[in-house]
């Protein structure tokens, strides 16, 4: 990769986090670190590991750029709503702004839409960055703000399978989008 060229352009290596081994796990983990604003009810990058192994082993993701962990993403239930799907992803500081996450919760939607998944996205009320990095995705879209009780958080819902929500240009990656879809296709061996 050229030193200039954005890391949203260049796709990383996308592994499902089942597939590494435990000091792969450790490492990506602790790239995470300390998390800014919990994550599915939970405070670090350890802790949200395991959370997504739990809830969604078939539908969760560690990136990496080269041997370097670079975040995790997952496609988990979302307990406030029974019956759809969460997005939700954590990248290492050293990749935040890069458009990476843009770019993952793009090939995600499509590929939700794509197979009529119930998508949603929700936010730490606080979490400014993370609400305008999702906003940005969509030519317009408004968030609802509600009280999440499986977290204990008041937060920012997004409906990303809402037809009205038109998404923006953006980069698209089809292996991202096959690997999120294969997903969907196949059964879910999700756990609540």
């Amino acid at each position: 990769m050229h030193p200039r060229t954005p890391l949203y352009q260049v796709l990383p290596d996308i592994r499902l986090l089942t597939s590494l081994d435990p000091s792969e796990r450790d490492g990506l983990a602790a790239a995470l670190g300390a998390l800014d604003y919990p994550v599915a009810g939970v405070a670090t990058g350890h802790l949200l590991v395991e959370s997504y192994l739990r809830r969604a082993p078939d539908r969760a993701w560690a990136l990496f750029r080269g041997d370097e962990p670079v975040g995790a993403f997952a496609v988990v239930p979302y307990l406030e709503l029974p019956g759809t799907q969460q997005t939700s992803t954590y990248l290492a500081p050293s990749v935040r702004g890069t458009g990476l996450n843009a770019a993952i919760k793009r090939a995600t939607i499509i590929a939700a839409r794509a197979h009529a998944v119930p998508l949603y996205s929700s936010i730490h009320h606080a979490n400014a960055r993370s609400l305008a990095a999702t906003r940005r995705i969509f030519v317009s879209i408004d968030p609802v703000q509600v009280f999440e009780h499986s977290t204990g958080r008041l937060a920012w819902r997004f409906d990303l399978g809402d037809p009205w929500a038109q998404l923006a240009a953006g980069p698209a990656h089809p292996l991202l989008e096959e690997s999120v879809a294969g997903a969907f296709r196949a059964p879910s061996q999700q756990a609540a």
